[in-house]
């Protein structure tokens, strides 16, 4: 059942934007919970996960070449010793002094080394004072090319037991006092790392891994710092962001954000402003499209009705309202009907639905969520058609009537010689072409006063003149009709040839439609402002149904059968009236009679009054 309430009133428009704008998430979401992590959480974990990452490679990377740098150290010492006993060689040799025992054993006692001189076929020591030493830089020092060689190992045995044993072999290519080279030797220093010089440099290598560790964990809280601070400024420029857009998803088309950074947010921040402004005009444009939508479908004479997927009305337009409230429910059910088949029909059109005594014409049309009826009441239309329908049979009749008795006539004039005969003929063919001539002038004077082409000329009219005129005129029809005239009736400004046409077709339909024997009165008086010219007859009446579709165009009412006519005598009366400023009145009642009043207007300064008379 339908109802004549708008269930569309009292919405807020923000309440439909926000519940569009929760839909549209719940879209985007899948109606799923989804946990809320902060940026400032996430931005500071990547920040501390990276520069872990980045310390662990490092760390990684470097520790090696650490530990190996620091375990070449004591190597790189040692052969540090070697450049420097060839550089002292060098000079020796450049200022060409001999390389004496003493002076080797200087070198060794001012570097904490041992020293000997190898053979190399035996391996034998022939001087100096070495415990052990490694054949092999002794071996790659007197093999060609002869160059000096080092080499270092663990001591596996003896007193050196798991010490570093350093080995530094010098060619002897070059003098030696007191030394012949009979065959390759060469000079040999020894230095042993004791395992306090070991743990030295591991302990060493822990106290930068601690360092580093330290290093790292400043590192690690520097990042989080960073990394949060970094989160706080980007979360708070995106919060406002988020915040404008809500204001924005809210109907708050006036949000804007100011940024004074043109970065990235920045620019997002001047897209949103430029978006917001779009949507407001977007919005305002589509609010205005939809109040005219709305002033357009409110001043529709026709009823619109809107409803959903349910059938429940969402939109109805005053006339629809109007029409509803007053409808039964039958036509509820209808019109329900009508809309329901839009579903699976597409428009539908119901020509005619009874909404009480009222014709409506429903056309209705599926809608992408419902469904749109327009209401027509087309009752008026739907007389007009039958009576339209009866002007067309009754005018055919009318014209074929005296077309046919003329025709029959001029036949029988053809054969009738009798003079009387030819005579009553010809004055009986007079009748029906007068007949044809008042019906053409009727038509043709209604159609020029549709197109305004009947030119009115006002003038000072006695209308109690005109009354005795008209009695006079229908003097030939041996009615008599009286006149009533009330005292200081003035003269009225009007066209006095189409009142008297206007009070003529009163008077002629008055004639007709009462019996002979039944008198006819014609009255003048005033009142309000107002001249009124009635004309009363005695004779068959009018049904109140029927009386406000007498002046329309062809419409006979019931009992005009008795007389001849067209309907189109009233509808002329009426277009003069309305032409002069009028109006017409009608009061009646079936089998008692009609009164039809003409009502004038009277101008303030009216001229001088006629007497009264009563004939």
């Amino acid at each position: 059942m339908f109802s004549a309430r708008d269930r569309s009133t009292g919405r807020s428009p923000d309440l439909d934007l926000r519940q569009k704008a929760r839909k549209l998430l719940a879209s985007k979401t899948g109606g799923e919970f989804r946990p809320r992590l902060s940026m400032r959480i996430w931005l500071t974990a990547l920040f501390v996960l990276v520069t872990a990452f980045a310390a662990i490679t490092a760390y990684e990377i470097v520790h090696p070449i650490l530990y190996e740098t620091v375990n070449r150290s004591s190597e790189a010492a040692f052969k540090q010793v070697g450049d420097q006993f060839e550089d002292q060689v060098q000079r020796l040799r450049e200022r060409g002094e001999p390389v004496t025992e003493q002076r080797i054993n200087a070198f060794a006692r001012s570097h904490g080394l041992e020293w000997g001189i190898v053979r190399y076929e035996d391996g034998q020591q022939t001087r100096g004072e070495l415990d052990d030493w490694s054949p092999r830089p002794v071996r790659r020092a007197v093999e060609e090319p002869r160059r000096p060689s080092d080499d270092m190992e663990q001591v596996e045995t003896g007193v050196h037991k798991g010490q570093l044993q350093a080995t530094y072999a010098y060619p002897i290519n070059v003098d030696v006092k007191g030394i012949a080279e009979s065959q390759p030797r060469a000079i040999v220093f020894v230095k042993y790392f004791t395992e306090n010089d070991v743990e030295n440099v591991q302990a060493a290598l822990r106290n930068i891994e601690r360092l580093a560790l330290l290093a790292g964990v400043l590192a690690l809280l520097i990042a989080g710092f960073a990394g949060y601070f970094a989160a706080v400024l980007i979360s708070r420029r995106v919060s406002r962001l988020g915040l404008a857009a809500d204001h924005l998803a809210a109907g708050n088309f006036d949000a804007r954000i100011t940024t004074r950074v043109e970065d990235e947010v920045g620019s997002l921040g001047a897209t949103f402003n430029a978006m917001a402004v779009s949507l407001k005009g977007a919005f305002d444009q589509i609010e205005q499209e939809k109040e005219r939508g709305s002033a357009i479908l409110d001043g529709m004479t026709d009823a619109v009705v809107g409803v959903d997927r349910n059938l429940n009305p969402v939109f109805l337009n005053p006339r629809a309202r109007k029409l509803l409230e007053s409808s039964d429910h039958a036509f509820h059910n209808r019109l329900q009907e009508v809309l329901a088949k839009t579903r699976y029909s597409g428009p539908v059109t119901e020509s005619e639905a009874k909404a009480g005594d009222r014709v409506i014409e429903i056309r209705a049309a599926p809608l992408e969520d419902g469904a749109l009826a327009i209401l027509r009441d087309v009752t008026e239309e739907r007389h007009m058609q039958r009576v339209k329908a009866e002007f067309i049979a009754n005018a055919s009749h009318e014209l074929k009537t005296p077309l046919t008795a003329l025709s029959g006539y001029l036949e029988m004039l053809e054969d009738e010689e009798n003079e009387r005969v030819r005579a009553e003929f010809l004055n009986d063919m007079r009748v029906q072409t007068t007949r044809l001539q008042s019906l053409a002038r009727t038509l043709l004077d209604l159609s020029r006063l549709d197109a305004n082409a009947v030119t009115f000329r006002t003038e000072e009219v006695d209308v109690e003149d005109l009354l005795h005129g008209l009695r006079r005129d229908f003097g030939y029809t041996g009615r008599p009709l009286s006149i009533r005239v009330e005292e200081n009736v003035p003269l009225v400004r009007t066209d006095p040839n189409q009142l008297h046409r206007a009070i003529a077709i009163l008077v002629d339909n008055a004639l007709k439609y009462s019996d002979e024997s039944s008198p006819v009165g014609l009255g003048l008086s005033r009142e309000d402002g107002q001249i009124i010219i009635s004309v009363t007859d005695r004779g068959c009446g009018i049904p109140e149904s029927e009386i406000p579709y007498i002046f329309d165009r062809f419409y006979r009412a019931q009992g005009s059968s008795r007389a001849d006519g067209t309907g189109l005598g009233l509808a002329l009366a009426h277009e003069i009236t309305d032409h002069l400023g009028g109006e017409i009145q009608v009061h009646s009642r079936p089998d008692a009679g009609s009164i039809f009043s003409v009502l004038l207007p009277l101008a303030a300064d009216s001229p001088g009054t006629n007497g009264s008379r009563s004939l």
